[in-house]
């Protein structure tokens, strides 16, 4: 091919980068940040493709691990390269275009939806060192709270939806939506303009989180073992509605004077299968209606609103303070009248299976199950009157690929002055650890109730509220 001098450079055919390097070619593009730039760069010539694409797509690997973290399961080797491409495309796509929200069924919901789950899973890969006080920056974090606020119709929670003649009644929202909504609860607890303004279904959320325990279980399946997710958006509802709903005048003032980092956090850590470990210091709340109230409450056809209580007596809306302290998994300190009414150290019972329930969770799906429990001990203050805690976390199978799920019981209790166990004033508990151990909800109820139908019974919420503050009290307490 014939060659002629221009401003210097050699004129080597219609294609000028076929004789630039393709490690060159790959490191100009590696400075491109804007897709649709580099989809530009790439279309200049068939050379700047070829050099791209170029050994088994290697620049798509690095592309992926510049902008996100490491993925979980991590591709290794040629066909690796080949699927960190088709990922990252995938991801750019949903991060920029997002989609219309309405149930998660619609194909293009669907993949935004498995995006977002394995950016949650992926957070905090690269973190190694938990003690460290570098402040780990989680990409993949950032990008879902950004695609959150981008889509905030994803987190519209029981938001009314229209009746189609053609295609009938609406239907529920799909399980995997739910489950991102429920991991993305220190959104749905913040007081973020995109969504404090909304709140739909409350009536609902309150007969729900008030129901028994046999209506609305809290863990289902034939093994009891995977979360209600219907129940937990419940309980965040209701929750929703109280601390962000000026209007409503019960936890609002309270939680707005909280400080930042004493509101519900996002998770700091990779989520993990098994047991996380709790934080100690925890900052929360319970509600509670009349007896009288409840049963009408459960039986329906109410007209009027039935007004919440909260943390211990009417009028009393503050949050309580309780700390938690990890103890040896010594079942012997377990009182047996704890485990009777919280079965919090019993196997699962296996239940008949339906049609519906042939992907329900079984016990295997957790290694070693029974071991895997950790024993804490803890302390607070109910109103005027300190108050004693003691249960268990029980690790649960992933949901919808996501891991770092736990059941949580726990008694409630109060002492005699000789130090006995006040058996007339137990208080169970139990709830959902959401991947992160950073918020827990669920239901408590009263265990000296024989007649399951009508145990009194309510929510409660608990956020973990570690950090600077609460370590220069403990300081002090010391000294």
């Amino acid at each position: 091919m014939a060659t002629t001098a221009w401003r210097g450079l050699p004129y080597v055919g219609p294609d000028f980068f076929n004789i630039i390097p393709i490690e060159a070619t790959q490191n100009i593009a590696s400075f491109i940040e804007l897709d649709k730039d580099l989809c530009a760069f790439r279309a200049a010539g068939r050379t700047l493709r070829d050099a791209i694409e170029a050994d088994s797509g290697s620049f798509w690997r690095r592309r992926f691990l510049d902008i996100f973290e490491r993925p979980v399961e991590a591709w290794n080797g040629g066909k690796g390269n080949l699927m960190f491409k088709n990922a990252y495309q995938k991801r750019r796509s949903a991060l920029k275009c997002g989609a219309q929200f309405t149930t998660g069924g619609s194909e293009r919901e669907k993949m935004c939806l498995e995006v977002v789950r394995d950016l949650v899973v992926d957070s905090f890969s690269e973190k190694h060192n938990e003690s460290s006080t570098y402040e780990y920056d989680a990409k993949n974090l950032q990008y879902v709270k950004k695609f959150v606020v981008d889509n905030y119709d994803m987190l519209m929670l029981f938001m009314p939806q229209k009746t189609s003649r053609r295609f009938g009644p609406p239907s529920a929202p799909s399980r995997m939506m739910q489950t991102l909504q429920a991991i993305c609860a220190p959104m749905l607890l913040s007081f973020n303009p995109t969504f404090e303004n909304h709140h739909y279904g409350f009536p609902d959320s309150q007969t729900t989180v008030y129901s028994t325990i046999d209506n609305h279980p809290i863990f289902t399946g034939c093994h009891h073992l995977d979360v209600s997710m219907p129940y937990v958006l419940h309980n965040l509802n209701f929750w929703k509605y109280h601390m962000l709903r000026e209007a409503e005048g019960t936890l609002y003032y309270p939680f707005s004077d909280l400080e930042h980092d004493e509101q519900p956090r996002w998770w700091d850590s990779q989520f993990q299968q098994g047991i996380h470990k709790l934080g100690k210091h925890w900052k929360g709340s319970y509600a509670f209606v009349e007896r009288g109230e409840i049963d009408a409450m459960r039986a329906g056809g109410n007209d009027e609103q039935i007004q919440d209580v909260f943390a211990g007596e009417d009028g009393f809306s503050t949050f309580q303070d309780m700390t938690l302290q990890l103890t040896d998994d010594d079942e012997s300190a377990w009182p047996l009248v704890f485990e009777q009414h919280l079965r919090s150290l019993t196997p699962p019972e296996s239940r008949a299976r339906t049609r519906a329930q042939q992907r329900s969770a079984k016990p295997e799906a957790v290694d070693k199950y029974r071991p895997q429990s950790f024993h804490f001990e803890g302390e607070g203050q109910d109103v005027t009157e300190k108050f004693l805690a003691s249960g268990w976390l029980k690790a649960l199978p992933p949901q919808e690929g996501i891991p770092g799920w736990q059941r949580l019981t726990m008694m409630k209790y109060f002492e005699d002055e000789d130090g006995s166990i006040d058996h007339q004033g137990l208080w169970a508990y139990e709830g959902v650890v959401l991947p992160g151990g950073q918020i827990v909800v669920g239901r408590w109820w009263s265990p000296t109730d024989d007649d399951n139908e009508g145990v009194y019974s309510g929510p409660f919420i608990l956020w973990c509220v570690d950090g600077a503050k609460n370590a220069e009290q403990a300081e002090d307490g010391d000294e």
